[in-house]
């Protein structure tokens, strides 16, 4: 089974509305600028996207846009539908030209990323992608100018999206197993790798745990060494961690690690990190049923 397959099987497609892609853009009295029309002759989706991706900030005054930042923010929103479409090269192409329209002032450089953060990265976004949004946080970062403490904030960001954002390699991290030693993520070398971060207290952890100890496909997969379920508790092991850790299934790594929060975004828990064998993160943010329908693909393969 390809990496595609797998990330198909884990995670659910996003429904996201073409009809801008689909049909021309107009001006209309509340937006800052009129946005692009695209040419008659381009009638293939991506091309179509390509071009309104490419273009689309094409008439934006930057000196004035960020005077009404709700109408900016709304007009980043609807630069956005379009992006799921339009091939990588394009999107990033784009994102690194609408930066580069503000790098020279440390104000709006911020303010970019704090609208790129609402609609791509935080709990609401409508459209959540690590990296499309990562060079906006990068900007903040690399502009001294800008506060520290509000740079503090993104270079927070920037260090979970490179630590284990999809397609980034989770680092080599030593974390404690109940008996007090030291477990290192590096040793294992098994063909995938479920990064587990859970809780004793949180009741859909343990729903969850149950229902993946359970699974004759996991289990399947454990057995041959074609995969290594990782068990992380995001804290300093403690005695009520080490007391439950007991009742966890014995083919599986189990361990406590209290910096985690530093390393996976773990807003909520519990939280799955899908890891190809070099440990690269090739799906995240998906469901237990998700990863259940994922582990029989892979054990009837």
């Amino acid at each position: 089974m390809t990496y595609k397959s797998i990330i198909i099987a884990i995670t659910a497609a996003l429904s996201i509305c073409s009809t801008m892609a689909a049909q021309n853009i107009t001006a209309v009295d509340d937006k800052l600028f009129a946005t692009p029309t695209v040419p008659e002759q381009l009638q293939n989706l991506t091309d179509r996207c390509d071009y309104l991706v490419t273009h689309y900030w094409d008439r934006c005054n930057f000196k004035t846009a960020f005077s009404s930042l709700a109408r900016l923010s709304k007009a980043f929103e609807e630069y956005l539908t379009p992006i799921p479409y339009a091939t990588a090269d394009t999107v990033h192409s784009s994102v690194n030209r609408l930066i580069a329209n503000v790098k020279k002032s440390p104000d709006h450089t911020l303010q970019l990323a704090k609208i790129a953060e609402r609609w791509l990265y935080c709990d609401s976004a409508t459209f959540r992608s690590e990296e499309v949004y990562l060079p906006f946080a990068k900007a903040v970062v690399a502009n001294k100018k800008i506060n520290s403490a509000e740079r503090a904030r993104f270079e927070h960001q920037v260090k979970l999206i490179e630590s284990s954002g999809l397609g980034f390699r989770v680092p080599d991290l030593a974390l404690s197993t109940p008996e007090g030693l030291k477990y290192n993520l590096g040793d294992i070398h098994s063909t995938h790798t479920l990064i587990f971060i859970n809780d004793p207290d949180c009741t859909d952890c343990s729903l969850t745990r149950v229902r993946l100890s359970a699974d004759i496909n996991a289990n399947k997969l454990i057995a041959a060494g074609k995969l290594t379920i990782v068990s992380i508790y995001p804290d300093a092991p403690d005695a009520q961690w080490i007391e439950a850790s007991a009742s966890f299934p014995a083919n599986w790594v189990v361990t406590a690690f209290e910096y985690a929060d530093s390393y996976f975004d773990i807003r909520t828990t519990p939280q799955f990190y899908f890891l190809d064998e070099s440990h690269k993160v090739i799906a995240k943010d998906f469901t237990i049923d998700n990863l259940l329908r994922t582990t029989a693909l892979l054990a009837n393969e």
